[in-house]
């Protein structure tokens, strides 16, 4: 029987491209971290220094990203960041804490299951890990919020990758549930209309169909976005910094996971 993928554990008997250039079957088919020598990544580095960014800024993001992606290379070092989270809600349930912790947890637990083609409710945060299905050859994962209308997603996508070929800001189909490599997000003390606020935030960017952000260096423009930025922004909007290292200029989707301010709900390895 398969370990456990929810919070919900004791309901059920057993058991997420921060640039937005990866699909599944486009990426690299292999799980080496990829080169900055290659051909995808010599056009991706063109873009980002014209919308900005220094070398030194591209080879930071660079290190930093496989920083990330070797912190859940494995089975093991993913689940463990699932476990720690889960060890938290277990002690503000023990505590009596968990409806000003994670109002969510009561609200959406009955809701949660490991074969539903959706994942999430409104405002939630979801990241992606996986290396074939989410990243670009310089950064690490991919990220959405979820609209107010739980089939369907906000992202923000390079045209080149997006599944429905567009640039920028789009509403995309839900169907990161029947996806593997995924985190759930919910934030810490938060409450509903924090979260209805956070995905209309994310719907009016995808309204105005703002424009694709090649600078991640640039996290605080309003006026395009990559796809932890939007997520990170819809949420800071709310009063809450979901950014792990919150005094640099770079939000990636493992700092969303790996942030003080939000705990994994879900986990599909």
């Amino acid at each position: 029987m398969k370990k456990r993928n929810v919070i919900v554990t004791s309901l059920l008997s057993a058991s997420v491209l921060f640039t937005g250039f990866g699909l599944e079957g486009n990426a690299q088919a292999t799980d080496v971290y990829p080169s900055m020598n290659n051909e995808r990544a010599k056009e991706e580095i063109e873009e980002m220094k014209a919308e900005g960014m220094t070398s030194e800024q591209i080879n930071e993001l660079y290190e930093m990203s496989k920083k990330e992606y070797n912190s859940v290379s494995t089975e093991e070092k993913a689940e463990a960041i699932f476990e720690e989270s889960q060890k938290d809600i277990d002690q503000y349930i023990k505590e009596g804490v968990i409806d000003e912790y994670l109002p969510k947890y009561n609200e959406e637990k009955d809701k949660i299951s490991v074969n539903a083609k959706n994942l999430g409710t409104k405002g939630d945060v979801l990241v992606s890990y996986d290396l074939n299905s989410g990243s670009s050859a310089i950064g690490f994962g991919h990220a959405a919020i979820v609209s107010r209308k739980a089939a369907k997603t906000v992202e923000a996508w390079h045209k080149n990758w997006s599944p429905i070929k567009q640039h920028g800001v789009r509403r995309y189909n839900n169907n990161w549930g029947s996806r593997k490599k995924v985190y759930g997000l919910w934030v810490k003390k938060s409450n509903n209309t924090k979260y209805v606020n956070a995905a209309k935030y994310a719907e009016k960017q995808a309204d105005q169909k703002k424009p694709y952000n090649m600078n991640f260096f640039d996290k605080k423009t309003t006026k395009k976005f990559y796809c932890s930025q939007l997520a990170w922004r819809a949420w800071k909007n709310q009063g809450h910094d979901i950014d792990n290292i919150k005094i640099d200029s770079v939000v990636s989707p493992m700092e969303l996971v790996n942030s003080n301010n939000t705990k994994v709900f879900y986990h599909k390895k």
